[in-house]
C-alpha cells in the first residue's frame, strides 16, 4: 500500500472518530435537554377569581410570600405599644390646680361685683364648672387652698403612679373622683376638687414610637418564611385562585401569559452548561491523556446513567442522587480529573432536576471532592467502600452545617442526615456493583483490577512460578524496575507493574528454551539452527498474546505483551546465523511488533532489556551498571523503538536513573564466605 493510500485512510479514520465523538456529544446533550424539559412543569393561564383547570403541586420548594407577609403583619400588630411615664405631668397638674384656686381667692378679694367675679373665673378656666363649684371657689381663703391642694396631691399620687394613657384618662378621672368622695372634706370642697381635677388632669404616659417599631420589627423577624415542599398542593382542580395562589404560581414560574420562551431558552442554556463545560474541560485539559472514543462513551454512559438513577431515587430525597458514585466510578476507571469534572457537572444538573435547591449543590460538590480524593489512592475494592463511608460522613456534616446556619433544626433535619449518610453508602454500593460490568463492556481496566491481576495467585502467574520459575523471577525484577521508573515520569505505575508481570507469559509454552529457566541442563538451542531458535524466541510474544486472551486479560496488558520487544532484532541468533551461513533473511530475526505506543509499554520494554543485560554481566559494579543501562536506552532510542511512546529525553534520563538505583541494589557485590575446613 502506497504512502498516499495510508494517508487517505488515516484521514478517513480520523474524520470518523471526530464524527463519532460529535454524535456522542449531541446524543448526551439531547438526553439531558429532554430530561430538563420534561421536568419543567406545565404552566397555566390563571387570574385571581378564576377556577383552576387542574391540580397543581409545587415542583420544587418555594417560599409562600403571601402567607409569610400575612403572619408577619399579624405578629407586628400583636406587639403592645411601648409607653413611658412623664414624671413632670403630676407636678404640672398640681401647679395648675394651685393657680386656679389662688385665682379664686384673688378674684373674690379684688372684684366686688358677683357677676363680674363669675365671668372672670369662667374666662380663666379651660373647662366647664358648675355654679355650685364656682360659688365654693370664690369663698376660699389661703388656708382652705392649702388644705384642698394637700388633699388633691394625696388622691392624684397613686393614680399617676400607675400611669395614665390617653384612652385611660376618663377612668383615671373617675378614680380620683371616687377617692375624693371618701376624703374628710366637706361636700362643697369635694365637689369643687372633683370638677377641678376632671378639668386639669392630663395623661402622663406617652408613646415611644421608635421602641414600638423596633419590637414590631423583631416580632416580624421571628416569623420564619413559610415554604411549600416539593409536591405540596398549590391549588386544586376547580378551586378559585386567590392572591396567594397567583403569587405562588409566579414564584414557581408556572403562571403563563404567552409562549414560555423564557423556560425553553433557560432549559437549552442549562443543558448546554451541564454538558458543554465538562466536554470543554476534557478537550482543553485532558487532551494530553488522549481519551479514546470508547472512554468518552464510558463517561457518557456513567453520566446519563447517574441522571436516570438519580431521578428515581430523588423521589425519596435529593441527597440520594448518586453524584459521588459516578465520580468514584470514573476515578477508578479513568482518572481523578475525569471523576471530579463529571461530578461537578452532575452536581449542577442534579440541582435542577430536584428543584433548584442550592443545598443539594453544596452537598453534591463536597461529596464529589471527598469521594474522588479518598478513592484516588485506593487499590482495592474495600477502598471504594471506605470512600462511600467518607462521602456519607461529609454529607452529614454539610447537612448539619446548613441546618445550623438556616434554622433547619428539628425532625426533618434528622431525616435529611439519614438520607445524606445513606447517599454516601449507596454511592459506594453502586460503584462496586457497576465496576466489573463497565470494565468488561468498555475494555477499561481499573486500578482495582490491575492490583487483582498482580496477585501471585492469579492462574497465569501461578503457572509461571511453577513451570518457569526463572522467568517469574525475571518478571518480578522487571516489575520493580518498571514501577520505579513509572513513578518518576508520572506514568501509570499499577499498569506498568501488572504489564511487567505478564509480559513474558508466552514462555510458558516452551520454558526451557529460555536461558533463565535452564537450570542444571543443556541449552537446547545448541541442537537447533539459528533460524529455528530465533523463531522459538520470537514466538513467545504471540504465545503470550494467545494465553492472555484465553485468560481474558485486559487489552492494555495484551498491548504491553505485544509491544515489549517492539520490532527489535534477536541479535544473538542473527549473529550466529551470519557465522553459520551467508544467505539469511533479516525478517526472520525481527519481532513482529508493533513498537511501544504508550509510555507504560515503553517502560516495560526498557526494564526487560536492562534487567536481562545486567543479569548477564559479570561482576556488575554501580558504574558499569549505569553505563550499560544508559547505553541500552540510547540504543533503543536510536533504533526508533521509542518513537511512538511520547517519552521525552528528560524522561528517558529519569527512567535510566531509576533503573540504575534498583539494579545496583539487586545485583550488588557480595563477599565470598570462607570455607569451614573442619566441616
Amino acid at each position: 500500500m502506497s504512502y498516499l493510500s495510508l494517508e487517505r485512510l488515516w484521514r478517513a479514520l480520523k474524520g470518523q472518530t471526530l464524527w463519532q465523538r460529535g454524535l456522542l456529544l449531541v446524543a448526551v446533550y439531547a438526553i439531558v435537554l429532554a430530561l430538563v424539559l420534561t421536568l419543567v412543569p406545565e404552566a397555566v393561564d390563571l387570574e385571581v377569581g378564576q377556577a383552576s383547570p387542574r391540580y397543581i403541586g409545587a415542583p420544587r420548594m418555594v417560599e409562600d410570600a403571601f402567607t409569610t407577609a400575612l403572619l408577619r403583619r399579624q405578629a407586628a400588630q400583636g406587639v403592645a405599644e411601648v409607653f413611658e411615664q412623664d414624671p413632670t405631668v403630676v407636678e404640672r397638674v398640681t401647679r395648675e390646680a394651685e393657680s386656679i384656686l389662688n385665682f379664686f381667692v384673688q378674684t373674690a378679694q379684688n372684684e366686688p361685683d358677683a357677676g363680674r367675679r363669675a365671668e372672670a373665673v369662667r374666662a380663666r378656666l379651660t373647662f366647664a364648672i358648675t355654679d355650685g363649684a364656682l360659688t365654693t371657689g370664690l369663698t376660699l381663703d389661703a388656708g382652705s387652698v392649702e388644705q384642698l391642694l394637700a388633699e388633691l396631691r394625696l388622691v392624684l399620687a397613686p393614680v399617676y403612679r400607675l400611669g395614665i394613657k390617653v384612652d385611660g384618662l376618663e377612668s383615671a378621672r373617675a378614680a380620683v373622683g371616687a377617692a375624693l368622695q371618701n376624703s374628710g372634706l366637706r361636700a362643697s370642697y369635694r365637689m369643687l376638687l372633683s370638677e377641678l381635677a376632671r378639668g386639669i388632669m392630663l395623661p402622663n404616659m406617652r408613646l415611644n414610637e421608635s421602641a414600638t417599631e423596633r419590637l414590631r420589627i423583631e416580632a416580624k423577624a421571628e416569623i420564619s418564611p413559610v415554604r411549600l415542599k416539593i409536591g405540596e398542593k398549590v391549588i386544586g382542580q376547580g378551586e378559585i385562585a386567590t392572591e396567594r395562589e397567583i403569587m405562588l404560581l409566579q414564584a414557581l414560574g408556572l403562571l403563563r401569559r404567552t409562549v414560555e420562551w423564557r423556560v425553553i431558552s433557560g432549559s437549552l442554556l442549562f443543558a448546554l452548561l451541564a454538558v458543554g463545560v465538562p466536554s470543554l474541560y476534557f478537550y482543553r485539559t485532558l487532551s494530553h491523556s488522549a481519551l479514546t472514543t470508547m472512554e468518552l462513551t464510558l463517561i457518557a454512559v456513567v453520566y446519563v446513567g447517574a441522571l436516570f438513577i438519580g431521578l428515581g431515587l430523588s423521589t425519596l430525597s435529593g441527597y440520594l442522587f448518586p453524584i459521588a458514585g459516578a465520580s468514584i466510578l470514573l476515578t477508578v476507571l479513568l482518572s481523578p480529573k475525569v471523576g471530579l469534572s463529571v461530578g461537578c457537572a452532575l452536581s449542577l444538573l442534579a440541582v435542577g432536576l430536584v428543584g433548584y435547591e442550592l443545598r443539594y449543590l453544596m452537598v453534591g460538590l463536597l461529596g464529589t471532592a471527598v469521594g474522588v480524593y479518598s478513592v484516588a489512592t485506593q487499590e482495592h475494592r474495600g477502598g471504594i467502600a471506605r470512600s462511600g463511608m467518607a462521602v456519607g460522613l461529609v454529607n452529614v456534616l454539610a447537612i448539619s452545617a446548613l441546618g445550623l446556619l438556616f434554622g433547619g433544626l428539628g425532625p426533618q433535619m434528622m431525616i435529611d442526615l439519614a438520607w445524606g449518610l445513606g447517599g454516601g453508602l449507596l454511592s459506594s454500593v453502586l460503584a462496586i456493583g457497576f465496576l466489573p460490568f463497565l470494565e468488561h463492556a468498555f475494555g477499561v481496566t481499573s486500578s482495582v483490577r490491575l492490583v487483582e491481576l498482580s496477585n501471585p495467585h492469579q492462574p497465569l502467574l501461578k503457572r509461571l512460578l511453577i513451570e518457569a520459575p526463572g522467568t517469574y523471577h525475571h518478571s518480578a525484577i522487571v516489575a520493580n524496575l518498571a514501577e520505579a521508573a513509572a513513578l518518576e515520569v508520572k506514568a501509570n505505575a499499577l499498569l506498568v507493574r501488572a504489564g511487567a508481570y505478564y509480559h513474558d507469559v508466552g514462555k510458558l509454552m516452551r520454558p526451557y528454551f529460555f536461558i533463565e529457566n535452564q537450570i542444571m541442563m543443556d541449552n537446547p538451542h545448541n541442537h537447533y539452527p539459528a533460524q529455528v531458535s530465533a523463531a522459538v524466541i520470537i514466538s513467545h510474544v504471540n504465545d503470550g498474546v494467545r494465553l492472555a486472551r484465553e485468560h481474558k486479560l485486559p487489552p492494555v496488558l495484551i498491548d504491553i505483551i505485544k509491544e515489549h520487544h517492539g520490532t527489535s532484532m534477536v541479535q544473538y541468533f542473527f549473529v550466529k546465523a551470519q557465522e553459520q551461513s551467508q544467505a539469511i533473511e533479516t525478517a526472520d530475526y525481527v519481532y513482529e511488533g508493533p513498537r511501544p505506543r504508550t509510555k507504560e509499554s515503553a517502560i516495560v520494554m526498557l526494564a526487560d532489556m536492562v534487567e536481562a543485560a545486567v543479569r548477564a554481566a559479570k561482576m556488575p559494579t554501580p558504574t558499569k551498571v549505569a553505563e550499560r543501562v544508559h547505553a541500552l536506552i540510547r540504543e533503543r532510542l536510536y533504533a526508533g523503538q521509542l518513537d511512538e511512546s511520547d517519552l521525552t529525553f528528560r524522561e528517558l534520563d529519569m527512567i535510566g536513573t531509576a533503573f540504575v538505583r534498583i539494579l545496583s541494589s539487586v545485583f550488588h557485590h557480595r563477599i565470598e564466605y570462607p570455607t569451614n575446613k573442619e566441616a
